[in-house]
């Protein structure tokens, strides 16, 4: 619904107006297959109205676009996924490589440069959620295309390939079982998850917990060059090992051994990973379940 205000931002110059259609009132539009949900917000970009929303597959945020800011809305894309679904430049379009949720936010523009802002579930539920940024682009033709979920925010490059980072920073976190949807609170021992230690309130830093057989979390990009060693803070019961990969399905670069432990216990390992820009996929193999902390690269 939309409406027109006046200057005093209180008085109704318009009636409401439906602008965009949901279920079961889409058919035959442009909206069909990602009807308006919830979290609209209208954003304006030269003489064209952009309106962002949550669409009924949840882990969508969407656009439309109408050159008035209460009529003639007509569907334009997706922007972002918040489990990658429709991404094709490094797995199949149609494999959730985060556990999704609904999804809320909006499009920004500061100092000249547009940004998209929406979240990612933590705890295994769809109540607790992660803010995130991804850079992205408006086309000359008005249009925007879908951004991979990275784990370098408003950087607007890649990360520096060297140094010690969170596991919390997690763009992807999945297993063999694969689940387009986090679900509410089903998930707290099922899957991998990222959460923290004491209650809600507490300044704890997050981590990934239930890391059990092939539980991967991805970290997208780094700017790699000379690396020859990795490290990784780990904690729980666990006897198994941690894989490293520079994609969710390449080759094992390295391997680290982990073994039961109740405290944060660093491991580390010898590793070449090819210059330039990387991703990097650590993933769990073995039995128990496995608390990932961070990675070192030097």
């Amino acid at each position: 619904m939309a409406t027109i205000l006046g200057s005093d931002m209180l008085t109704i110059i318009e009636e409401t107006v439906t602008i965009t259609p949901s279920e079961p009132y889409s058919k035959g539009s442009s909206f069909e297959g990602h009807e308006f949900f919830e979290a609209p917000s209208i954003r304006k970009k030269g003489d064209t109205y952009y309106l962002i929303y949550s669409s009924i597959v949840m882990h969508e945020l969407c656009y439309a676009t109408s050159k008035h800011p209460t009529k003639g809305f007509e569907y334009g894309g997706v922007i972002v996924s918040n489990n990658d679904m429709h991404i094709d430049s490094y797995k199949p379009a149609n494999k959730p490589m985060f556990y999704g949720g609904n999804n809320h936010g909006s499009i920004v523009e500061i100092r000249d440069k547009w940004y998209i802002f929406y979240h990612r579930h933590t705890n295994g539920s769809n109540f607790s959620r992660q803010g995130c940024i991804e850079p992205i682009e408006i086309l000359g033709d008005g249009t925007i295309p879908q951004v991979e979920m990275t784990s370098c925010g408003a950087n607007g490059k890649p990360l520096i390939g060297r140094g010690e980072y969170p596991a919390y920073l997690a763009c992807n976190l999945f297993c063999d079982d694969e689940v387009m949807y986090t679900g509410d609170l089903w998930m707290d021992t099922q899957f991998p998850k990222i959460t923290q230690d004491g209650k809600d309130g507490d300044e704890e830093t997050g981590y990934i917990a239930n890391m059990t057989e092939s539980a991967t979390a991805g970290f997208k990009y780094f700017d790699c060059q000379g690396i020859k060693k990795i490290k990784i803070t780990v904690r729980g019961y666990c006897n198994g090992a941690f894989e490293v990969k520079t994609s969710w399905d390449g080759p094992v670069l390295a391997k680290l051994p982990v073994k039961f432990t109740n405290v944060w216990t660093e491991y580390s390992s010898d590793i070449e990973v090819p210059d330039g820009i990387q991703a990097l996929y650590i993933s769990y193999t073995g039995s128990g379940r496995a608390n990932l902390a961070s990675f070192t690269l030097e």
